[in-house]
């Protein structure tokens, strides 16, 4: 399986009106990612850490421009099949084949993903989350899987 970590600079922060929605730089640029692979047609999973910031997700998905909207749910919303896009805190029931982590350690559901062959991480541009994504790359290298890391280009908003 393989894994990207994207790396946050220092410059790149939440847009302004993100503040008060408690939407971090970590989880916008997580979400504008998603979207990307989205228009790419993959399904998948947006891990996050409870069912609050499932709500914070899912909240600053629908504020995004029309063109960028991706149709998301949260576990038991839309259809049976499900979207294409799910943001959950626990395994998914379909199969998906991209996971988006927002947790801050590894998901005690991994080994139960189902489909997944591409994961992709994020190392915030704090402390704190630079160590936490480094514990995170660790136990992934340790699991097998092929690591690859990215700068996230200044271009994406």
């Amino acid at each position: 399986m393989n894994a990207i970590f994207w790396i946050l600079s220092d410059q790149q922060q939440a847009p302004a009106h993100a503040k008060a929605a408690n939407v971090t730089a970590h989880i916008h640029y997580a979400c504008v990612l998603a979207a990307d692979l989205y228009r790419q047609n993959k399904k998948l999973l947006i891990g996050v850490e409870n069912q609050d910031q499932a709500h914070i997700v899912d909240d600053w998905l629908w504020q995004f421009e029309a063109d960028r909207f991706i149709p998301h749910n949260l576990p038991g919303e839309g259809p049976h099949y499900g979207s294409p896009v799910e943001i959950n805190w626990e395994p998914s029931q379909q199969r998906r084949g991209c996971f988006v982590n927002m947790c801050q350690t590894l998901p005690d559901y991994v080994g139960k993903l189902k489909g997944v062959n591409e994961w992709h991480d994020f190392v915030p541009n704090d402390d704190v989350g630079k160590a936490a994504a480094r514990e995170r790359y660790k136990l992934l290298k340790q699991a097998g899987f092929n690591l690859t890391t990215n700068q996230i280009p200044d271009s994406i908003v």
